[in-house]
């Protein structure tokens, strides 16, 4: 049949069964789409249900596959080879004259998708055609309205490149697909949405397969790993681990523990173990020792790194799994490593048995082979998992089986045709497939499945071994901010002055300097000279490191709040009068580059009256009422004064000519520093020492990306400003950049409520030695 043809009736297929609310034949799938209501992001229980169709109703066959969007050869020949695999199962049930669809769905009747699902940044819309590029036409082989239940990736959620994971409300996109409109005639080149087959009902769901509603074989959990595991915390409050994590977080755990099905699995993007690239969820990507080849990772003592940084270790996600899925569910699929391996249980995480499923689209070589112990693995080839869960019976105990495949693209003896949009066609990719296997277990392996009485390729379904109640990502201990009670050491005199204001001069010490330091150097060359052009960009500098250091005050004393909450008030309030001295110290400076009678291009001529506005403000007896009160967002106030000034001022400028747009560039990433320091401090005004750390992170977070992408402009500077620059504004960019994952680690390590790198290290030791209590 031509392509664009059977496209077109595939479409006007899809249409009908849209229409009629289910799938043909009359069988019992239930798919989210066009016309169902999208779910509330804070309420799970809008999430509309969804449910694979039910061949029979004590077997279960599915495919796993995870970091396929890549659009290339090799996604699309993983795409034909998983038909290829379920069409041959499906025809080994031994039903005669069954069709190629007919086939496929017994074979499987649905698809795990682990995320990573369109690189290299997600998409921009629901109607990008990335989601035909590098989804649709990769699966067009199956039966259109097989469903695909997608988690997200990071590579989905992305906010400054490709992959960091701070910008979920780009993830986003991936669940209004689900919902949006079908392409019916199958060659609407504006529509990529050819069929109903992607299913991401919400970011996490869940839903049932096989048995009866009452009791259903099997129960799977699509989890939002996200959101818990992404090394760089997002800005926005939706996404803050103590809301929409807490809400996951409960969301997963009741479901599991009420939930009646026989065997339960929860599906996601991160891992919980790993020996691929990525390693192990508490020590992700191995930062500390990656260079000398010595791996830290285990799954029953902490690591160093996540002593230190264990947001970018995974430390956090590492919690989320052990309180709400270790023990619970039978298997944990994952992708993220690009890769295919069956990893055993492990003490710290009960019965629990792990699929990695990451090469659906990529491929990566191995870490450390031999970190965890693996029932199978293989690297560096394309693939996927096909999985089949049985019973005997009503009341037998289920087995699951999996078999792991490989695919090879551009050569072999099959093929498969790809399409573009408008289903013309586009070429023919080559490919093979095999069924991975080894020969000889290993004595450990042959141990391990000996004592579970499984073979190499199966689980029985087993009873958890009890792991004692864990607490770890919920259960972050309470931060008395207001604490009246305050050491009589710490306690200030009530005569005491504010402190020196020529020690706000020396910069304070903190999670920002590696910042500072870059915007130091990189701002240097356009602050030398003395016309006014130099002069203007020296002030905006002192600006934006000025909001730097005060964010290093807040985000310190903050910490220490939260370590020594008997103390919280003094220390708070000490911290105000740091602020206030560094703010008055600003305005002297300020005060020194425009006096009153200062030439200055127009879209600056206001700075002199706004720097005495300024001064006065900082100099007010509210300022100092506000200090002892510990109000920090009333201390701060003039900042946002200056700040709206400046970006009035930066906003004319950059319809100016000449260097004018660059000066604007520099009051607006000025302007940028003091509102984001400003809502640093006001979102610090929490009694949780888990939403301290979301608030401070996520505010961190817009400061830094503020800071990197403002600089840009830069580079539009005419050669007298910018005359012995060695870094133009996208150099200056990638600098920033650097320092921003610096200051990541330092913001985390700052305001996570660990013990002492010495107590950890120590910990993590006996820990190994086996002689921890």
């Amino acid at each position: 049949m031509n392509k664009k043809f059977q496209l077109v009736s595939m479409g006007l297929l899809v249409a009908t069964l849209v229409a009629c609310g289910g799938s043909s034949g009359g069988r019992s799938a239930q798919l989210a789409g066009p016309g169902t209501t999208p779910p509330d992001i804070n309420n799970p229980d809008t999430t509309p249900e969804v449910q694979p169709e039910t061949l029979d109703a004590n077997r279960v066959r599915f495919l796993v596959v995870g970091d396929a969007g890549s659009g290339s050869d090799g996604q699309m020949a993983v795409g034909a080879a998983m038909a290829d695999v379920c069409e041959a199962k499906g025809r080994a049930t031994g039903k005669a004259s069954l069709t190629r669809a007919a086939a496929i769905r017994q074979g499987c009747q649905f698809v795990l998708g682990l995320g990573d699902n369109i690189y290299e940044e997600g998409t921009r819309s629901a109607s990008d055609p990335q989601f035909f590029d590098k989804f649709e036409r990769a699966y067009l082989n199956f039966p259109h309205d097989l469903p695909f239940f997608m988690v997200s990736g990071n590579h989905d959620n992305s906010a400054f490149f490709g992959g960091d994971g701070a910008g979920n409300a780009r993830g986003e996109n991936q669940v209004d697909y689900t919902y949006a409109p079908i392409d019916v005639t199958g060659i609407d080149a504006s529509n990529p949405r050819k069929t109903p087959r992607w299913q991401m009902p919400s970011r996490y769901y869940d839903f049932t397969a096989g048995g009866t509603k009452a009791k259903p074989l099997l129960h799977f959990f699509a989890i939002d790993s996200n959101q818990v595991a992404g090394g760089f915390p997002d800005a926005s409050p939706e996404y803050s681990y103590s809301t929409y994590g807490l809400r996951q977080l409960n969301w997963l755990k009741q479901g599991m523990r009420e939930s009646p099905a026989r065997m339960k699995f929860a599906f996601a993007h991160h891992p919980y173990l790993s020996n691929g690239e990525h390693g192990n969820a508490g020590n992700y990507d191995d930062l500390l020792f990656g260079q000398t080849g010595q791996s830290t990772a285990s799954p029953l003592a902490p690591s160093l790194q996540a002593a230190l940084l264990p947001v970018l270790a995974g430390q956090r996600y590492k919690d989320f799994m052990e309180e709400a899925v270790c023990d619970q569910a039978d298997v944990y699929f994952n992708g993220h490593d690009h890769d295919l391996q069956w990893l055993t249980s492990v003490p710290s995480c009960g019965k629990t048995e792990f699929i990695v499923s990451g090469a659906g689209g990529k491929t990566r070589s191995a870490s450390d082979e031999s970190r965890n112990l693996a029932r199978l693995q293989r690297y560096e080839q394309y693939g996927f998992f096909w999985v089949e869960v049985s019973a005997a019976s009503d009341s037998a105990k289920p087995i699951l089986r999996a078999e792991m495949y490989n695919v090879v693209a551009g050569e072999g003896d099959r093929e498969t045709a790809i399409v573009k949009i408008d289903g013309t066609a586009d070429k023919t990719v080559s490919y093979r497939y095999v069924r991975v296997q080894d020969e000889v277990a290993s004595d450990g392996l042959s141990s391990y499945l000996a004592g579970h009485n499984d073979s190499a390729d199966t689980i029985t379904r087993r009873d958890p071994v009890g792991l004692p109640e864990s607490a770890g990502f919920s259960g972050l201990p309470a931060n008395n901010c207001q604490a009246t009670v305050v050491p009589s050491d710490l306690a200030p005199a009530a005569n005491q002055p504010a402190a020196n204001r020529s020690s706000a001069l020396i910069a304070a010490p903190g999670p920002f300097d590696p910042m500072q330091t870059a915007l130091s150097q990189g701002l240097a060359p356009w602050t030398k000279g003395n016309n006014s052009s130099a002069t203007l960009m020296a002030a905006m500098t002192q600006v934006t490191l000025a909001s730097l250091d005060i964010a290093d005050v807040v985000l310190s004393a903050s910490a220490d709040s939260a370590r020594q909450p008997q103390s919280a008030a003094a220390l708070q309030q000490a911290a105000g009068r740091d602020v206030l001295a560094r703010m008055q110290a600003l305005g002297d400076r300020l005060a020194t580059t425009f006096p009153a009678n200062a030439t200055l291009p127009a879209a600056f001529k206001d700075m002199p009256t706004m720097t005495a506005q300024y001064r006065s403000a900082v100099a007010s007896p509210r300022q100092a009422s506000a200090c002892e009160r510990q109000d920090l967002s009333a201390v701060v106030a003039p900042l946002v004064t200056l700040a709206r000034s400046l970006a009035a001022a930066a906003e004319a400028a950059e319809q100016g000519v000449g260097d004018i747009p660059v000066l604007g560039g520099g009051a607006r990433l000025a302007a940028n520093a003091l509102v984001d320091t400003s809502s640093l401090i006001a979102a610090l005004g929490t009694v949780q020492t888990s939403a301290i750390n979301d608030a401070a992170l996520g505010a961190v977070n817009r400061l830094l990306r503020n800071l990197t992408t403002g600089v840009l402009p830069f580079d539009q500077a005419s050669p007298e400003i910018a005359e012995g620059a060695a870094l133009p504004g996208n150099a200056l960019s990638a600098l920033l950049m650097t320092a921003t994952r610096e200051v990541t680690f330092r913001v985390d390590q700052l305001l996570e409520p660990i013990l002492s790198p010495v107590q950890q290290v120590l910990h993590t030791v006996f820990a190994a030695l086996g002689l921890s209590r």
